[in-house]
């Protein structure tokens, strides 16, 4: 069965405004209502995101697009290592065809590497 869920926030990791998000229009999954924190990330609640995402279903332990947002909220929140890691955690989790937030399509692998290497050139910039 193939997944497609909403990544908000890829542009996150380099602080974009919060316009760069795509609507809510497509469903997400992970999350018993189908929403993966979208609409906390987009408003830049960020503590909000990070506990929506980090309470999660047994089967969604795993789910790339949850690890993503859930590591897009601890950017936002300044926890680079909590960041870090749950970027490291969906690099290794299966790899499933995601719908990003200008409409495009991507591997969660490769999202997660572009987020991983964003999150370097961050510590770079220090």
């Amino acid at each position: 069965m193939s997944k497609v869920a909403l990544i908000l926030g890829v542009a996150l990791v380099s602080l974009a405004p919060a316009s760069a998000f795509a609507s809510e229009r497509l469903v997400e999954v992970g999350l018993p209502d189908g929403r993966l924190a979208s609409a906390a990330l987009k408003a830049g609640e960020f503590d909000r995101a990070a506990t929506r995402l980090t309470v999660v279903r047994p089967d969604a332990a795993n789910d790339p697009a949850r690890l993503i947002n859930l590591g897009n909220a601890y950017v936002g929140l300044g926890r680079m290592a909590d960041a870090r890691a749950a970027y490291q955690s969906a690099r290794y989790a299966p790899d499933i065809m995601l719908v990003t937030a200008d409409g495009g399509e991507a591997s969660s692998r490769d999202i997660a590497r572009r987020a991983l290497s964003r999150l370097e050139m961050r510590y770079a910039a220090r």
